[in-house]
């Protein structure tokens, strides 16, 4: 299971990685997306390339509906990544909220004890250089307070932050060839 929180960091790349996954590694994709998720999604005009690279995309209605976080909890998923995830939502995972789709479901799959994988967009200690939904690139300084969060977040129990995006990658193959 993938999802994705409101942050338009490194969508192309996502959607790329995913598509890859599947044709090379016969990956069987599931993409959660909160509603903010969609929103940026859809501003940034990738939800047909997100559609067409993933069979099953399902947006949050509520914290529980689609329902995810039961089977997430019972290891019906071999990984759970969230990527891109927004500085809002790691700030509420740091905090116990458990308020949108992919909160709760990271919530519930911890404590069914699965670990889950989690890249935040805003943990660099220089600026980012990202893209505007028009393509043109956007330079974003990480605050204090999200670095915080982020140091936090790598403390919790059942997450590991994903530094580098080029290690989601290894990270599901990896797990590919745990399950041979």
């Amino acid at each position: 299971m993938w999802g994705i929180t409101g942050t338009g960091y490194l969508l192309d790349e996502c959607i790329d990685l995913m598509k890859e996954l599947q044709d090379e590694h016969s990956v069987d994709l599931t993409v959660i997306l909160t509603k903010e998720g969609a929103s940026v999604v859809k501003w940034y005009k990738k939800w047909l390339a997100l559609t067409e690279a993933v069979k099953r995309v399902k947006v949050e209605k509520t914290p529980n509906i689609p329902f995810y976080a039961g089977p997430l909890q019972l290891g019906k998923y071999d990984i759970f990544l969230v990527c891109p995830v927004s500085a809002n939502s790691v700030a509420k995972i740091v905090h116990g909220i458990a308020d949108t789709l992919i909160t709760n479901c990271i919530a519930q799959a911890i404590k069914g004890d699965m670990i889950v994988h989690i890249f935040p967009s805003d943990q660099d200690l220089e600026p980012i250089t990202t893209s505007r939904p028009d393509g043109s690139p956007l330079v974003l300084k990480i605050r204090d307070i999200e670095l915080e969060n982020i140091e936090k977040l790598k403390k919790m129990e059942g997450i590991v932050v994903v530094p580098n995006f080029s290690d989601i990658k290894e990270i599901i193959v990896s797990k590919i060839k745990e399950k041979q």
